[in-house]
């Protein structure tokens, strides 16, 4: 049990994605009091303000066995980015201060420093529409957040690949079709994601038959707002599950308000091979899907069985090989490193066999502990693996590098192994809109099916949020009511 103590500030979220930096597994109290009760078992932090009329500062002590062992006081003198926003300079004095002694009792640095967000490059798009300079904007990187220099210069690598698409008269007039299809044939250990593995032909049918009414008014509302279609995503889950009569009555709903050539980027997951076939194929390339996902996670046998896959790696080259033949030309895979039991070795042989196969993307996800999932719930201990997973990374890094790929996007997750990231790298020209626009949050994402979620972006670059029910049931009785929401926010 770690013991908190706050004065003069509430900002437990904060306090506790810091600590889980360094700790995935202890168990936190909060209290609000500056007097602290040394008899508790265990670290005692005592997160307080400072504060006078000419300066506010953040004290952070940490105690173990009734004596002090760390102190250390960060002035708002130390931040400059958030200087002119009171809230945001209070929580990152709060998260500064906390993160120093952390990192000196566990004798550990993180590459993120103290940044606990999923999209860390919003600083440095926030820094640069302030007009700072790049040289500026690094150390502030280094300095205020004390982020490591190799992630520095991946996250400006990333921002100068994806400058192409960041045209904000452009992205405020675009908007997304996400379409979410909620079932698996098996359901990973790791994954957490509104999916369903029990369904059949019917309950599909009659899933369907509700998206459909979504998706026409949903665009019906988009249309009527002036917003001009950009891409189309199709997540799950695995819509590859869907019959070739389900696929069809969802493109032609689309059909019928656009031309599906016109269309800048239509993505489909077809990440499990036990789902496609080459009658599925044909009908995704018939309805102008320009990018499809087949996603191994990994390519060594034990583990796909492991991690509740039904399906082998011959199975994974095949279908790949039958996508090349009908005639995708951009294709993406995923891997997943720190997967259980999995050796840099193994993690070696998967990126080589992915790579040999020369897929247009490859996304690498760090391992994260997700609520819900199989994984966590069987896990004692949450392990980090820091070590394990940076020489992980190191492996794909180098290998995709080497072979032409170059990293054009990333986020972070919660309780993600090695407090690393998931990146997508791509051949040259072969990006993903739809990945960029989601991550940096720069268009309107519109979303239909259990689950989905619209993001509607409004002035001054914020996003409203309209979160579809994840039950099935739920879901068909609130679709009238997802749209009147909808409508609401992008009327207002």
């Amino acid at each position: 049990m770690i013991s908190f103590y706050l004065a003069g500030h509430d900002y437990e979220f904060e306090i506790k994605n810091v600590f889980k930096i360094f700790d995935l597994n202890s168990e936190i109290k909060i209290y609000y009091d500056d007097k602290i009760d040394l008899n508790h078992s265990g670290l005692i932090v005592l997160s307080e303000f400072i504060s006078s009329f000419d300066r506010l500062a953040c004290r952070t002590s940490l105690y173990l066995n009734k004596m002090q062992i760390r102190c250390v006081t960060i002035d708002e003198k130390d931040i400059r980015l958030e200087k002119d926003d009171n809230k945001k300079l209070k929580k990152t004095i709060v998260k500064k201060s906390l993160y120093y002694v952390l990192s000196e009792y566990f004798n550990e640095k993180a590459e993120y420093g103290f940044l606990t967000g999923i999209r860390p490059n919003k600083i440095l798009d926030t820094a640069i529409k302030n007009n700072m300079s790049r040289e500026d904007i690094n150390l502030i990187l280094k300095n205020t957040y004390e982020v490591s220099d190799d992630k520095i210069q991946l996250l400006n690598e990333i921002y100068n690949r994806q400058t192409e698409y960041m045209c904000e008269e452009k992205n405020i007039s675009n908007y997304n079709l996400y379409i979410h299809i909620p079932f698996c044939p098996t359901r990973c250990i790791y994954c957490s994601f509104v999916s369903f593995s029990k369904y059949n032909q019917i309950v599909l049918d009659e899933y369907v038959k509700k998206l459909i009414y979504e998706i026409e008014e949903t665009i019906k509302l988009a249309i009527s707002n002036n917003l001009k279609l950009n891409t189309v995503y199709f997540g799950g889950g695995t819509p590859s599950v869907l019959s070739i009569k389900n696929m069809d009555d969802i493109f032609n709903v689309i059909k019928k308000y656009y031309n599906l050539d016109d269309i800048s980027e239509i993505s489909f997951e077809a990440g499990r091979p036990d789902t496609i076939n080459e009658e599925k194929l044909e009908c995704l390339k018939k309805n102008c899907v320009s990018r499809i996902s087949i996603n191994p996670q990994t390519m060594n046998e034990e583990t796909l069985l492991k991690i509740s896959r039904v399906h082998s790696v011959k199975d994974i080259e095949d279908t790949y090989y039958l996508a090349r033949k009908i005639g995708f030309n951009s294709i993406n895979m995923d891997l997943i490193i720190g997967l259980p039991e999995e050796s840099p070795e193994d993690v070696l042989n998967s990126i080589k066999r992915v790579v040999n196969l020369k897929p247009d993307n490859i996304t690498v996800h760090a391992l994260s502990y997700k609520k819900g999932s199989e994984l966590i719930n069987k896990t004692k201990d949450l392990l980090k693996d820091t070590d394990t997973i940076e020489k992980m990374y190191e492996i794909t890094r180098h290998t995709c590098i080497e072979n032409g790929y170059n990293p054009y996007y990333m986020y972070r997750q919660k309780n993600i192994k090695g407090n690393l990231e998931n990146i997508g790298y791509a051949l040259e020209g072969k990006e993903s809109i739809y990945n960029i626009v989601i991550i940096e949050e720069v268009e309107t994402i519109l979303g239909c099916g259990a689950g989905a979620v619209s993001k509607i972006l409004k002035g001054g670059g914020r996003h409203e949020r309209v979160q579809n029910y994840k039950d099935l049931i739920e879901y068909n009785k609130n679709i009238q009511r997802n749209i009147e929401q909808k409508c609401e926010i992008l009327t207002n």
